[in-house]
């Protein structure tokens, strides 16, 4: 009998202990469905064209908790379609922390530009002749993308970022081995608000070094500063980037963008955006127009892109390609 109670008793605190536990984790995600048509206007062909279907499920998995010695600590991992494409361990408190982790975190990869739907790099793609667009989110080797180690400082109404990733060629599995083939990156930004209320500022630069040093290209190096306010029912907002892709001739990409959003509701939202790419060596400037709409139907949205991009590449020999999206987004 007594080791029947022991045996209830130990089983309680078990359950006991895993309650506790399950209670630190917390699961959420989100189902994407898209919808896309691309037409593209070329000389040699007139009109190339097609459309398709896509879907993306998220799930996030994530535990807070504190060690022994009072640390806090938050670990967790994003599955994007069943494969692992965020993972963090972060330690420290809410002024200093640091995070070793991949695709997660501060980063200059995103944007202060208000949008409602995909940003252009996303948004737009490649079109159907395969002649990609010139504009991307973020250029070179990301650091943020890769396996990294960062520090992060809660200041100014923001959050202060350094990174390092020792290699930027692939992202590393289960082991630490060394990878000769690609080079390293470090990011240092700030996002926030500078304590000012309805202002977002983003600014930072990013170094991809090479792994070995050539006599014909440099260390890539990349810009970038930005601004939103928002008025109410009305946010604008721009950025502005300059990469160096380190080759020694035509080798920097400018970018230039515009965008504001009206909530015309709480459940309804109208933007548009404008942005100018400027690519050295090229014979025209590769420029994006869009149009957004958004409508929250409470815990799915529905949102609708209409853009346009003249000079695809940047050459006005790529002609024009035109763009629409509809996307839903169901969160759970």
């Amino acid at each position: 009998m007594k080791n029947k109670l022991l045996l209830t008793t130990a089983i309680a605190s078990g359950v006991m202990i895993s309650t506790a536990a399950i209670s630190d984790v917390k699961i959420s995600g989100d189902i994407e469905q898209t919808y896309k048509s691309m037409s593209y206007d070329l000389a040699a062909s007139k009109i190339e064209g097609g459309a398709g279907l896509g879907a993306e499920t998220n799930i996030a998995i994530t535990y807070t908790g504190s060690l022994d010695n009072g640390i806090s600590v938050k670990a967790g991992s994003v599955l994007e379609d069943g494969v692992a494409d965020t993972e963090f361990l972060t330690l420290g408190g809410e002024v200093v922390s640091v995070t070793f982790g991949q695709d997660t975190g501060n980063n200059l990869s995103s944007t202060v530009v208000p949008h409602i739907s995909d940003q252009d790099g996303t948004l737009y793609g490649a079109v159907n002749s395969g002649t990609a667009i010139k504009f991307k989110n973020q250029y070179g080797s990301i650091a943020h993308d890769k396996r990294h180690v960062s520090l992060d400082a809660n200041a100014a109404g923001g959050t202060f970022t350094v990174r390092y990733s020792p290699s930027t060629d692939a992202n590393r599995v289960s082991d630490s081995g060394v990878d000769t083939s690609g080079g390293s990156a470090v990011e240092v930004l700030y996002a926030g608000s500078l304590g000012v209320e309805g202002l977002k500022v983003q600014v930072g630069m990013e170094t991809d070094y090479q792994e070995n040093e050539s006599g014909t290209t440099d260390d890539a190096k990349l810009t970038k500063f930005g601004a939103a306010y928002n008025f109410g029912q009305i946010s604008v907002g721009a950025d502005r980037m300059v990469y160096d892709s380190g080759a020694t001739s035509n080798s920097d990409t400018k970018m230039t963008r515009f965008a504001a959003v009206f909530a015309a509701s709480d459940a309804i939202k109208i933007g548009a955006r404008y942005t100018k790419t400027d690519v050295d060596g090229t014979n025209a400037d590769e420029k994006m127009k869009t149009l957004e709409i958004g409508y929250n139907l409470g815990g799915l949205g529905i949102e609708l892109s209409v853009g346009q991009v003249e000079n695809v590449g940047a050459s006005s020999a790529n002609g024009d390609a035109d763009v629409y999206q509809l996307r839903t987004r169901q969160a759970f």
